[in-house]
């Protein structure tokens, strides 16, 4: 017996290492064939960080762990993540690793994972990532491949959801799921045990949060005929908030897509303040101590059949009655509150449904509030009956619910009624449209935390079948003040039907400071970068809206602007600005343009055609950071300017303009520039020995230009100064790269009469430009204007005083050349001195030694050059020293 022990232990320890050793074995293998597979099946990239395999955990299964898996997405979805998961974990039959028949897959875990799956506007989904069979029209099913799913359990523990279709407008975010399902999935009927749990849900719908924050639980027994893919509920239980609901009936998924179904819902012990809790302002807020009272019913039922096409009939009912809630740190209650809606189809098209609101009434501290909405056919012919009929005490608030971080007081009255078929509207049928009533506001201030105060001191709207007026508003916002009043046109059709909304507008203000309407992060962004760093307003389609302005004073950023007044246009989501005049940058300017989203929401394009008249260049560069990076030189410019200018360009999403992509052209005017330290011009100033470079007044300026691809090209120009003339051309790049031909001419006065034009090659950058000197025609002019007075007349004679002095004036051709050297060579070297100290002023030791050594050797090669440049302009003098007296024939 004791040798027999001893075998069946030692079989037993054999199989035990075994299990513990196998799985190394098979992991290489692992990994090939879950890429293999999920190629072969899937457009979208699968991958994982790791696997693990084990035989022990599950046995008699085996388990294969996936660790940070995930799906990515292509085209149109590339580089958006379709699931992720920190594990995902399948059990397999034991066997299929010891053959050829694949994979069978019993139970599958997903912990800490998040789905997101969207649907464009095209009617395009991110789950459809399984690939076609070139010979079949079918996308490759689970069963083509080696893995077969005969599942018997599926988990998933705090795991994210998220479904955004822009079809429907609709999105669904669920956070902090635990599911489970069990059951035997591979019988004809099973029977499936759900236990489902989610921490956070969020539904909206046509922007409409219906649900917000809430918190769900389930536990359910499905009976499941997967063959006949029918699923009957027999007392089950679910849980959204605080209101606990019962459910019984069966759905079943027809082969022709379709679904039947007949299920019944019912909240049997509803009390009102489960209802509350589906209200998201006030189940965010202490709601376990909300004082209630009253009851309510809520049931709902639905039967027959659903297609693409048709609804099932259905009927959702809820009702409350002489109910009340107080918060108990608050004195006042919201009280007499009652509820009658029913929301029905008899089934078939969605039109036949029928919303009937019969009564919505409440009172906040004796204040009545009445609301009743009836509503039908709205596909085919909308017919609504609404009415809101009450007077609200603002002040009354804060005496029901913890506004916290808000005051708010004033009145409000309503007096609305509206009754009419879309159709009547639409043919402008108004004698069939009841429409009637005003909306009043009086004294309304509210005051936040971190906020300007919104004070209205009086707002007045009235109602008829045509129009909605604006008969008057009159706000304070901050220290902004607005004034307003105007129309709306089509108002009815544009909420129901999201047709056109049509109408004028006419305000005006004081003082307007559109800072005020950022937050200070955008704020701060916006006086750093020339940007109110917003993002993108998408204008819409079904807008047609015509507004006059007149503002005294407007602030935006840094810019201030007086005396503004314009039309803005709206229109087939577009912007036109037409005739916007304003006082503004010491000038005035007249400005025309539009923004426009219609073709690209998410990158807008803008087009300004301005006119401005004696603006400050000082201005101007302070206030935009676009000029600051094309126009540098206004830095160091005084006076005024005109011009008139025209852009276009693609905006980014921080609404400023992509300036790689401006597209521009204007003429600039000036009739007194003066320049003032432009290093160029320093430059210039000391090769040339003439400070009066470095200090120019400019009149009769009159400048070209244009911009495409990052640079500003200016045509020829002449800039007249102190005497002289200069005439420019070229570009100014965004990375500040400047590439000029310079002609100078000079005055007598300036050079003593030996130089009368100077050709400059400007590059570099524009605080550290380069110049090229044209040295032969340096050297040749000068020949040419001493020697002009050397000659009499004739060639090969000379006059007899100009003999005398013909060797003294060689002499002095050399010494012109030579100290136009020695100032290319002293030029060369400051700039070389100024590299070294710049790279001594570097504190990281080893950062500062590398820059040390750099400057110093960048600085021995413009010596280098200067030294060569220096030598050229002697040599050349020579030449025409040379040539000069070749032609003198002294008569003796």
């Amino acid at each position: 017996m004791k040798k027999g022990l001893i075998i069946t232990g030692s079989i037993l320890l054999t199989f035990l290492v075994i299990l513990i050793i196998l799985p190394f074995a098979f992991r290489g293998k692992l990994v090939d064939i879950v890429k293999k597979e999920s190629n072969e099946m899937l457009t979208a990239k699968l991958d994982f960080k790791s696997i693990d395999l084990s035989f022990l955990s599950s046995f008699p299964q085996a388990k294969i762990s996936l660790k940070d898996f995930y799906i990515v997405g292509t085209e149109a979805f590339a580089n958006d993540t379709l699931v992720y998961a920190g594990e995902l974990s399948i059990s397999v039959n034991l066997k299929s690793f010891f053959g050829d028949t694949g994979y069978e897959v019993s139970k599958v875990e997903l912990k800490n994972g998040s789905l997101r799956a969207l649907v464009l506007e095209d009617g395009r989904a991110n789950w459809d990532i399984m690939k076609v069979d070139s010979t079949q029209t079918d996308a490759v099913s689970e069963s083509d491949g080696n893995f077969k799913l005969l599942l018997q359990q599926v988990s998933v523990k705090n795991t994210n959801i998220y479904y955004k279709d822009d079809v429907l407008k609709t999105s669904i975010d669920l956070k902090g799921i635990d599911l489970k399902l069990k059951g035997d999935m591979t019988a004809d009927v099973t029977e499936i045990e759900t236990e489902f749990f989610v921490e956070e849900l969020n539904y909206i719908m046509d922007k409409i949060p219906y649900l917000y924050k809430a918190r769900a639980k389930a536990e359910m027994k499905v009976e499941a005929d997967i063959k006949n893919m029918k699923f009957t509920f027999s007392k089950n239980e679910f849980k959204i908030n605080e209101i606990l609901f019962s459910f019984d009936g069966w759905l079943a998924m027809l082969e022709d897509e379709s679904m039947d179904m007949d299920i019944k819902l019912n909240a049997p012990s509803t009390q009102f303040k489960d209802v509350l809790s589906m209200v998201p302002a006030l189940y965010a807020k202490d709601f376990k101590d909300i004082k209630t009272s009253g009851e309510a019913t809520l049931s709902a039922s639905i039967k027959g059949k659903m297609t693409e096409t048709l609804l099932p009939a259905f009927d959702v009912r809820l009702m409350a009655n002489k109910a009340m809630f107080q918060y108990p740190s608050l004195p006042k209650a919201v009280t007499n509150i009652a509820i009658r809606m029913d929301i029905s189809n008899p089934g078939g098209s969605a039109d036949n449904t029928l919303i009937d609101i019969s009564k919505f009434h409440f009172e906040i501290a004796g204040n009545p509030f009445d609301i009743t909405l009836k509503a039908s056919h709205m596909v085919s012919d909308a017919t609504i009956a609404l009415s809101a009929i009450g007077h609200l005490d603002l002040d009354m608030i804060k005496e029901v619910y913890p506004l916290e971080d808000m005051e708010m007081t004033g009145k409000l009255d309503a007096n609305l009624k509206f009754a009419a078929r879309m159709s009547a509207i639409e043919k402008e049928q108004y004698e069939k449209v009841n429409a009637e009533g005003s909306l009043k506001l009086k004294e309304m201030l509210i005051k936040q935390k971190d906020q300007n105060d919104v004070h209205i001191k009086e707002a007045s709207m009235t109602f008829n079948p045509r129009n909605v007026d604006l008969n008057s508003l009159s706000a304070q916002i901050g220290e902004n003040d607005i004034q307003a009043s105007g129309h709306l046109e089509n108002f009815i059709p544009y909420v129901l039907k999201n047709d056109v909304l049509r109408g004028n507008l006419n305000i005006s203000s004081n003082y307007l400071n559109l800072n005020d309407f950022m937050s200070d992060e955008t704020a701060t962004s916006a006086s750093a970068n020339d940007s109110s760093a917003m993002a993108v307003i998408e204008i819409p389609k079904n807008l047609d809206f015509k507004l006059d302005g007149k503002f005294k004073k407007v602030l935006f950023d840094n810019m201030e602007m007086e005396n503004v007044a314009g039309q803005l246009a709206v229109k087939d989501g577009k912007v036109d600005m037409k005739n916007v005049i304003m006082n503004t940058l010491g000038g005035s300017m007249i400005m025309n343009g539009y923004y426009d989203t219609s073709k690209n929401p998410k990158q807008p394009e803008v087009s300004f055609d301005l006119n401005i008249k004696n603006a400050s260049f000082a201005k101007t560069f302070s206030t935009f950071v676009t000029v600051q990076k094309f126009a540098p030189i206004f830095e160091s410019s005084a006076g005024t300017y005109s011009t008139n200018f025209k852009m276009t360009s693609p905006l980014g999403p921080d609404l400023m303009p992509l300036l790689n992509n401006i597209n521009a052209e204007g003429l600039l005017l000036s009739n007194n520039l003066e320049l003032n330290d432009v290093p160029v011009m320093n430059m210039i100033a000391s090769s040339l020995k003439n400070d009066s470079f470095k200090h120019l007044k400019i009149k009769d300026l009159n400048l070209p230009f244009s911009i495409h691809a990052g640079r500003v090209n200016t045509k020829p120009f002449d800039i007249n100064f102190n005497g002289g003339k200069m005439n420019l051309a070229g570009s100014t790049g965004l990375d500040q790269t400047i590439s000029y031909t310079a002609k100078i001419d000079l005055s007598d006065k300036m050079t003593g009469g030996y130089l009368k034009k100077v050709n400059l090659s400007i590059g570099g950058t524009f605080s550290k430009p380069t110049i090229g000197i044209d040295t032969k025609d340096i050297v040749g002019q000068i020949i040419d204007n001493i020697g002009g007075g050397l000659l009499g007349g004739t060639e090969g004679s000379l006059t007899e005083k100009a003999g005398e002095e013909m060797s003294h004036q060689i002499e002095n051709i050399r010494k012109q050349a030579k100290e136009t050297g020695d100032r290319l060579i002293e030029e060369a070297d400051k700039q070389g001195q100024n590299l070294i100290n710049e790279a001594k002023r570097t504190k990281n030791p080893l950062a500062k030694a590398a820059a040390e050594q750099a400057a110093k050797s960048a600085a021995k090669k413009l010596n280098t050059e200067a030294q060569k440049k220096a030598s050229q302009l002697n040599e050349e003098a020579e030449k025409q020293i040379q040539s000069f007296t070749s032609k003198v024939n002294v008569e003796k």
